[in-house]
């Protein structure tokens, strides 16, 4: 296996398919060619910017890098470039989810003269090492951490993206500020223009009127005409005067019509100002609040990391207090192996010196035996000799039991020298005797010292044990520990993803079955108390029952004892009377005992219709008891069910919750979104106002450069027509000069003078018409530069289009990502709609079950009431019994009394 990294496209990126790369070996980034073409397993891509030896990417060490090798556009990590254009840069390491550019955007002109934008490559990485682990996240590590807040998750990769859409809008703010700023110029500048372009007209057409006047003139005067054409030009010049007069009027009202509409032009676009003003306000407020929220989200993320340090100190302490311990625990298992060692080795010391006592002890034991044979046997020869030799004289008894003595005396020392130590070579045998039970005491001293040691040996081999025990009981706990931190984790995760996915759609359903759970809830409830009520009313009346069936049985067994009696006493009555009236009472004994089996008969009848009772009085105790469990399984299962329904409130609660900031930040978006399709139609209709201006414009200085040309063509022909009437007049002057007489030069002086003051208008006017060709080439000129401004104005318009298409495109993957985010809340919701159908079936199976044990309890009443009765015929028919087994008694004790009364009577001496 190899390390495999993974490269997916960004909305923002010359769109490419997934790549999968592995990394056995370092790979190319590049542009495509001919011998290397773009596939899902390489670094190929099908992009202009890209170089074709771009970067490099390759795993070592357990660490990934990327590297810029001379690359012309650059290449980026996280928005950060690796070198400067054309140097190559040093390897730099690459993270799991970090954001990696290869190359810029770039702009280039059509053949057309259309600006077409190259995008450049923008993809998110992941990184996976050869063993299937997925390399360290930047975002979970740093600054970015991904952490978790009850209720509700932000992550870091969405901090990022609101940070960099924040950072867009204010760019797109200030630029759209700019181009407003920009258009306004415009506008003015239009406005200017278009109003010396209209006086331009109007002064062009009375210079034109001028000058065709100055024609009609000039024709009028080259021609001496008569007084009836003279009449028809005038009438023609007042038919043109009126003709002129009416297009003068034509014209003013066209002039009013424009300038109204540039009027409600100029109100439209002060509208339009008004209204990007106030977006532009609203959008400062919608940053101020995402700012503050960031800030907010910020604050909350550094108490997460507060809090997290403060666990990671708490874990650290522990950790540090476990190895105290643990360090403690080694100590003090060292201190007890030494000691162990020192009991041991005293042990075996003790064991030696034990040995070798009581081998001293044995020996002396044999020495002492021998030496007491010896003795024995020493005195049984002296006691003859003392026998035979009574009469011997004392000293020589003296002297040879003193020679005995001292050959008695040498042998046994020189016996005891070589067996007895030498400790005991000068002691007596009371002393040697005294001495063995000295070392007997000692002796046993050290097999007790022994057995504590053992015992002590034993207990701390115990202690050790048992701090094994809890050191490994602490690792599992700690182990424990950490896998359900981890578990809380990734629950915690899972549980903020499942509320973030849940559907508002469902809610209406849950409140519906939630209502349905609790009044099953409530119904249970009552259920349950009218089943514990019935079930108390049943242990009181079988209660009842038990106390009267035990004083029948009192009473039948008191009837019984006194029968038992009875007989007793008759029997010895009779016994002791003896004769008289036998057979009277053998009669009454016989009709006694008739009436004693049939009561026995009717008693076991009793006691066995008794035992039938109790054991269904067992029954019903067992049943009761039964009835008791699973009330009490019924009543956890209700109070789990109920625990489960405030689970599922607050679930519901937290959808709920989620669901609105979902909905908040959907209709956030889509208002995002109209709010971008009203700034796109206005800037369309911006852009269509701006063509129609430069359209305008443009035509206005293509008829101002056209009238131009006609004005210089007329001011030509003038000039030419003006040097051949002077030639001609001059010539005419010189020839009338010579012909006519003085009346005729006279006549004619007055016109020539007229003809030269109009000659010096003429020319005036020329002069004037010339500055004003002048002045309309520098307006050209102006208007030339303005177009040329609106054309990269509308280019730049184009640009800020394209931007806001791909910010719509973004806005729309995202509605898809919520989408998809709903249908996984749509299937939970299912899932909880299953569990709940699951509960509601549960539940309608125990309201079964409560039925059934309250119909069973109905039988088990009737039962009962129908036994107590049972019991009350049974207690009057044994009192009845009792009664009738009473009377033959007394018959009995009246025939004794009677078979008694001559006997006493004698001894009371009554007799008559």
């Amino acid at each position: 296996m190899s390390a495999v990294a993974i490269l997916s496209c960004q909305p923002n990126s010359h769109p490419f398919r997934e790549r999968h790369i592995s990394l056995h070996e370092p790979v190319k980034i590049g542009r495509s060619v001919a011998r290397a073409r773009p596939a899902n397993n390489n670094g190929i891509f099908d992009c202009k910017v890209l170089s074709r030896n771009h970067a490099m990417l390759w795993y070592e060490n357990g660490t990934f890098y990327l590297q810029d090798t001379k690359s012309s556009n650059g290449t980026f990590i996280n928005n950060q470039r690796l070198c400067k254009g054309g140097e190559e840069s040093s390897p730099r390491e690459a993270y799991s989810g970090d954001h990696i550019q290869f190359g810029v955007d770039v702009m280039e002109n059509n053949r057309r003269g259309e600006k077409i934008t190259h995008g450049c490559i923008i993809a998110t990485i992941t990184l996976f090492h050869p063993d299937g682990r997925e390399a360290k996240n930047i975002y979970t590590d740093g600054h970015f951490a991904n952490t978790v807040t009850p209720g509700f998750t932000i992550q870091s990769q969405e901090l990022y993206q609101l940070a960099q859409y924040l950072q867009e809008a204010l760019h797109r703010e200030k630029m759209l500020e700019q181009k407003f700023s920009t258009l306004q110029q415009l506008l003015n500048n239009t406005q200017e223009s278009s109003e010396d372009g209209w006086q331009a007209l109007i002064d062009e057409d009375r210079l034109l009127s001028r000058l065709e006047v100055l024609e009609n003139q000039l024709h009028t005067y080259s021609k001496n005409h008569s007084e009836d054409a003279l009449r028809q030009e005038v009438v023609t010049l007042q038919e043109e005067k009126l003709q002129y007069e009416t297009t003068a009027k034509e014209s003013l009202r066209r002039v009013l019509q424009e300038k109204l509409e540039a009027v409600r032009k100029l109100s439209d676009l002060e509208r339009s100002l008004h209204n990007t003003e106030e977006e532009c306000s609203h959008l400062k407020d919608m940053c101020e609040k995402s700012q503050e929220e960031l800030q907010q989200l910020a604050e909350k993320y550094q108490d997460q990391l507060k809090e997290v340090s403060n666990i990671q100190g708490q874990l650290q302490d522990a950790e540090n207090s476990h190895m105290e311990e643990r360090e403690k625990f080694d100590k003090e298992k060292t201190d007890l192996m030494e000691k162990i060692e020192d009991l041991m080795k005293e042990e075996s010391i003790l064991s030696a010196k034990m040995e070798a006592l009581q081998s001293d002890n044995d020996v002396a034991r044999e020495e002492i035996a021998s030496l007491k044979e010896k003795l024995e046997s020493m005195k049984e020869p002296n006691n003859h000799e003392k026998d035979l030799d009574e009469k011997t004289d004392d000293d020589e008894t003296e002297d040879k039991n003193t020679d005995e003595k001292k050959l008695f005396n040498s042998d046994t020392s020189d016996e005891t020298s070589k067996i007895i130590p030498t400790s005991l070579k000068d002691l007596d045998p009371e002393e040697s005797e005294n001495k063995l039970k000295e070392l007997h005491y000692e002796i046993e001293k050290y097999k007790a010292k022994m057995e504590d040691s053992e015992s002590r040996l034993k207990e701390s081999g115990d202690k050790v044990e048992q701090l094994q025990k809890d050191l490994e009981i602490a690792q599992l706990d700690t182990r424990q520990y950490v896998a359900k931190i981890s578990s809380l984790e990734e629950k915690l995760k899972l549980s903020d993803l499942h509320m973030n996915q849940m559907m508002e759609n469902t809610m209406s359903d849950l409140k519906m079955q939630l209502k349905e759970s609790h009044k099953q809830a409530d119904g249970s409830n009552t259920l349950i108390k009218t089943l514990q009520d019935r079930v108390v009313n049943l242990e009181t009346e079988l209660v009842n029952i038990k106390t009267t069936t035990d004083k029948a049985d009192m009473t039948v067994v008191a009837s019984s004892f006194d029968q038992t009696l009875s007989n007793h006493l008759d029997d010895s009555d009779l016994t002791d009377s003896g004769l008289e009236d036998d057979d009277n009472l053998k009669e009454l004994l016989r009709e006694a005992r008739q009436l004693q089996k049939r009561a026995e008969g009717e008693l076991t009848k009793c006691k066995d219709e008794l035992d039938d009772t109790r054991a269904r009085v067992q029954k019903s105790a067992d049943e009761a008891i039964l009835l008791k469990s699973k009330l009490t399984e019924v009543q956890k299962h209700a109070d789990e069910k109920s625990d489960m329904v405030v689970d599922l409130q607050d679930q519901l609660k937290k959808a709920e919750t989620t669901t609105k900031e979902v909905k908040q930040q959907i209709l956030d978006l889509r208002e995002n979104l109209e709010q971008e399709k009203s700034k796109h139609k206005e800037t369309r209709k911006e852009l269509e106002e701006a063509k129609r201006t430069l359209s305008e414009t443009q035509q206005s200085a293509k008829q101002n450069h056209n009238e131009s040309e006609q004005l210089k063509n007329k001011v030509r022909h003038l000039q030419e027509r003006l040097e051949l009437d002077r030639k001609e007049r001059a010539r005419e002057s010189h020839h009338a000069r010579l012909t006519h007489s003085d009346s005729h030069q006279g006549s004619h002086t007055s016109p020539n003078v007229k003809h030269r003051a109009d000659f010096a208008a003429l020319k005036d006017e020329c002069a004037s018409l010339r500055k004003r060709i002048q002045a309309i080439e520098a307006e050209m000129k102006m208007s030339r530069k303005e177009n040329l401004q609106l054309s990269s104005e509308y280019n730049k318009l184009q640009e800020s289009y394209k931007q806001l298409e791909a910010l719509k495109q973004k806005l729309e993957t995202k509605e898809a990502v919520w989408r998809s985010n709903m249908t996984d809340s749509q299937k939970e919701t299912d899932l909880a709609k299953q569990e709940l159908c699951e509960a509601q079936e549960e539940i309608a199976s125990l309201k079964s079950q409560c039925e059934t044990y309250s119909v069973k309890n109905g039988e088990l009443k009737s039962e009962i009431a129908n036994m107590a009765d049972e019991y009350k015929q049974l207690s009057d028919r044994s009192k009845v019994l009792s009664f009738c087994s009473s009377i033959p008694l007394l018959m009995l004790l009246f025939a004794v009394l009677v078979a008694l009364y001559p006997t006493l009577a004698q001894i009371t001496g009554t007799t008559p």
